[in-house]
């Protein structure tokens, strides 16, 4: 495991408002056969943990069995999904648009671009860039 700093920015686009966030924090992050594995504490309490293998990414968000989020995301595929905000859980379906890894000499680069569904109702458009320095 390689101690790296993170920095995440998450726009968020629901009916004609959109926000963006930005935050840094220090995560762990192994690589092996070609499989990443990320983890780290979002807002210093949140525990995140991310798979990465080639065109697939699956994040769980949460602290514990009952109360976490897991998401699976697949470049032009609908997955289901289960997310959890303030202990309520939605069963929700993505649409992955983009999912894109870059390396190069200044670190790493994770974009997901995703739909997320209710049923037939659009919840909103995401995106979500990880760089791994």
């Amino acid at each position: 495991m390689t101690k790296r700093n993170i920095e995440l920015t998450s726009t968020i686009t629901q009916d004609k408002e959109q926000e963006t966030f930005h935050k840094q924090m220090t995560g762990e992050v192994t690589e092996n056969k070609g499989i990443m594995r990320v983890s780290y504490l979002e807002d210093g309490t949140i525990p995140v943990k991310m798979l990465l293998k080639e065109n697939e990414l699956i994040l769980r968000r949460g602290t514990d069995e009952q109360n976490y989020s897991l998401m699976r995301f697949i470049p032009g595929e609908k997955a289901a999904c289960r997310y959890v905000v303030t202990g309520r859980q939605m069963d929700l379906t993505s649409v992955t648009n983009l999912l894109k890894y870059e390396e190069d000499d200044h670190g790493q680069k994770l974009q997901v671009e995703y739909d997320l569904f209710s049923g037939l109702y659009l919840v909103g458009n995401y995106t979500v860039t990880l760089i791994f320095t």
